[in-house]
């Protein structure tokens, strides 16, 4: 999948509530989107803004059938570390915050 079909569908999934996130250390650091101190809609929004010069993807570690979709861009005059995987019809969030600028 390129990077156009990839936005297209986490977007999707953010509009219709096919959210899942994934269990980790420092979720409420790591993943703003899981704790509710970033939107669905904002997260959507930072996603659509972004170009595939903020994209890239690798091999799931666990399962290296999975690709993990990762942004990294600016909006809004902040820096943002946003990573995915997508497991019909979900998309699973790793990440979403700010980064150290």
């Amino acid at each position: 999948m390129g990077f156009k079909e990839v936005k297209s569908k986490v977007i999707e999934c953010l509009d219709n509530g096919y959210v899942i996130h994934e269990a980790r250390n420092n979720i409420d650091i790591k993943n703003l989107l899981s704790t509710g101190a970033v939107s669905v809609s904002e997260v959507a929004t930072i996603i659509g803004r972004s170009r595939g010069n903020d994209y890239s993807s690798s091999p799931h570690h666990f399962d290296s059938e999975i690709d993990v979709h990762i942004i990294k861009t600016a909006y809004s005059g902040k820096g943002w570390y946003i990573k995915w995987y997508c497991t019909e019809p979900d998309c699973v969030f790793i990440s979403v915050h700010e980064l150290d600028r």
